[in-house]
């Protein structure tokens, strides 16, 4: 009886005749009976697809310096690759036995069979190896309904190859929404520091006057790139959009950008008024005096491209959050009516 560990479906749709994920078959080196032979296997060692991302990227800042995003390696797993499935004698071989079309049946119809039409030319080549469209569902997020889809659609448009032994390995396609989530999610941004004035007896603001704040060194924008080595690429770009002050003691404020730096004669963009002293807060570690938490949240907007694609798509917005401990005093005056 023949006995074969590949999972076959004819009743499903033809691409799904046989799902390279799951073959593990014997060794194609066995003794064969009555023609009895085994496809060679997809082996462990063979590469899961598995790809290095590159991610790099730089931003400038309030005060016109400019600073670098690190320069990181990462492995991608795509869902669907090319498998190393055997060598061009082990296909030859196997072929004779005429149990090709009898395993891949649906993927005859799609056109493998004409891939596979010139295995003669390589039939002694041990070195070399034939690579299969392979998908691992393990790695899909989405519906078991939209996982057969996705991986039908790519065995329809990728068929099997040849690769001689001096060439590198098919590099698999990542879908450049994928590399914009790593460029996204590695805007490393610095945060800058909050100065303000008034900034009097220990950096204390006061009660009821107008406080100037703004955030020095804060990233205003940043480019971000994540690419497969000679091959596809998504570049987020993020902008700052606003700033959102808030404090105890005083009421908060929305800046349109990350303020401007106190000198004598300049104006604002970004201020708040604290009602109250900062005498009921607690005192911070480091500090001698009560302080007030003045927090500075920067609202950023992002969009991505592609090299595949140049029309930009948004991204989900990113708040990126510093903070700073400011004494609020309170300024006693005595009126004299007269």
């Amino acid at each position: 009886m023949l006995t074969l560990l590949v999972a076959i479906a004819l009743a499903a749709s033809p691409l799904a005749a046989v799902a390279p994920e799951s073959v593990a078959v014997a060794d194609p080196g066995s003794n064969c009976v009555g023609g009895d032979c085994p496809p060679p296997p997809v082996s462990a060692g063979a590469g899961d697809g598995s790809v290095e991302v590159t991610v790099r990227g730089s931003g400038v800042t309030s005060s016109g310096g400019s600073f670098e995003v690190s320069s990181v390696k990462r492995g991608v797993a795509p869902v669907c690759f090319y498998a190393r499935f055997f060598s061009g004698k082990e296909f030859a071989d196997w072929w004779v036995t005429g149990l090709v079309e009898q395993v891949m049946p649906g993927l005859w119809q799609v056109g493998w069979g004409k891939s596979f039409s010139g295995y003669q030319t390589h039939a002694t080549d041990t070195a070399g190896a034939w690579y299969i469209p392979s998908c691992d569902q393990s790695r899909w997020t989405g519906s078991p309904d939209e996982y057969a889809a996705y991986r039908d659609a790519y065995f329809a448009t990728h068929n099997p190859v040849y690769v001689e032994a001096t060439d590198p390995a098919p590099t698999p396609a990542v879908d450049p929404a994928v590399l914009a989530q790593i460029a996204y999610d590695s805007m490393d941004l610095p945060h800058g520091t909050i100065r303000w004035n008034p900034s009097v007896d220990g950096g204390a603001t006061v009660v009821n006057l107008n406080t100037w704040v703004w955030v020095e060194n804060a990233p205003t924008s940043v480019s971000v790139t994540a690419q497969i080595a000679g091959g596809t690429w998504a570049q987020v770009d993020a902008q700052l959009a606003g700033l959102q002050l808030s404090a105890p003691g005083a009421d908060p404020a929305t800046c349109p950008d990350t303020g401007v730096a106190w000198s004598p004669g300049a104006t604002t963009t970004c201020s708040l008024v604290f009602f109250r002293s900062s005498a009921n807060q607690p005192v911070k570690t480091g500090h001698s005096l009560p302080t007030a938490t003045l927090t500075a949240s920067a609202q950023w907007t992002a969009s991505w491209v592609s090299s595949l694609d140049a029309t930009p798509t948004p991204l989900p917005a990113q708040e990126i959050t510093t903070t700073a401990e400011v004494p609020v005093a309170e300024i006693q005056s005595l009126v004299t009516l007269g």
